[in-house]
């Protein structure tokens, strides 16, 4: 089914693994077409919503669809790379060889504006083709290869929550997605067996 996307990831590209989850044991796609991902976009601070009706009319909704699947794919590729055991080094010539030749696509600039009375350099993207709608979440992709720590890469603790995210705690124990969720949740189901054992 399609729904609402979940940000509770801390960062843009566990959000984006987090675009199709499943954390009530029913699978929920965020992404499901190009509409949808441009929404998504959005929603992740990564695509200025006054540029979708823009982007609708530019591409049509084929090819929009099209760039959803491949971000769909994407997504799972990178799925299958941070599920890796975290002793293992990110594999490099990999992911390389995959985010390369889209980071090659991107067409930006930087432009001066003012924001609250101050002057910001803001970096602009131009799409002039739809295939460029991946180029912000690669970034978000390489950056978190480049500066991450994959030790604070985690997946809720949960076992049937799909659900990842970076852990910003102070001592790094996080270990829900959602302490008010997952973690109630698996407190509750934990009480309910010690109470079953004790009869």
């Amino acid at each position: 089914m399609s729904g609402q996307a979940f940000f509770i990831g801390g960062h843009a590209t566990l959000d984006f693994l987090n675009s199709i989850a499943a954390p009530h044991g029913v699978v929920i796609e965020s992404i499901g077409d190009g509409e949808a991902y441009m929404v998504w976009l959005v929603d992740a601070g990564l695509l200025d919503p006054a540029e979708v009706p823009t982007l609708r009319s530019r591409f049509g909704k084929s090819a929009l669809d099209q760039v959803a699947s491949e971000a769909q794919d994407l997504r799972e590729w990178f799925r299958q790379v941070i599920a890796k055991p975290v002793e293992t080094r990110w594999p490099i010539v990999d992911v390389a060889a995959k985010l390369n030749p889209i980071l090659a696509m991107d067409s930006s600039h930087h432009q001066l504006s003012e924001a609250d009375n101050h002057w910001v350099l803001q970096e602009r993207r131009e799409f002039v083709q739809a295939q460029q709608l991946l180029t912000p979440i690669v970034h978000a992709i390489a950056e978190l290869v480049i500066t991450g720590d994959r030790l604070l890469i985690k997946r809720c603790a949960n076992p049937p929550c799909t659900l990842w995210f970076y852990d910003h705690t102070k001592a790094h124990r996080r270990r829900f997605c959602s302490a008010a969720v997952c973690g109630n949740r698996t407190k509750v189901a934990a009480f309910r067996e010690r109470q079953r054992r004790a009869k």
